[in-house]
């Protein structure tokens, strides 16, 4: 079973990266990160604070998605990665946001919500 966190260079998405890393232990599962930011640079382990060694020892993985060059859009990058993967559970940090911005800009979070096969877990940031 593979539980994919969605990060951001934000509070919101280091949310998301350490409640995929509890539900991971918990459920005795992978972690697969995606960089849905908008630079999309690669990440590493231990720019997230990531102990690959804690994860090695009990069987299990931690991985980051290398970028893509043929997808730009996050939710798809999100939604494809759930089907080629056959991930079993999406984190998402979420952050508030007015009505307007809601309407104006269009809503990475809602198409993962609303078109996943999987359960989608979102998270706040504290």
């Amino acid at each position: 079973m593979t539980i994919l966190a969605c990060f951001t260079d934000s509070p919101e998405g280091r949310t998301a990266v350490r409640r995929a890393v509890e539900e991971a232990g918990r459920l005795d599962s992978d972690v697969l990160i995606a960089n849905i930011d908008t630079d999309r640079r690669e990440l590493s382990l231990a720019e997230l604070d990531i102990d690959p060694a804690s994860f090695s020892s009990g069987g299990r993985t931690v991985a980051v998605l290398p970028p893509s060059s043929v997808i730009h859009d996050a939710a798809d990058l999100v939604l494809q990665t759930e089907q080629e993967r056959k991930v079993a559970l999406i984190v998402l940090g979420l952050r508030r946001r007015s009505r307007v911005g809601k309407l104006i800009l269009g809503s990475h979070a809602q198409r993962i919500l609303l078109d996943a096969g999987c359960p989608v877990l979102t998270v706040k940031a504290n």
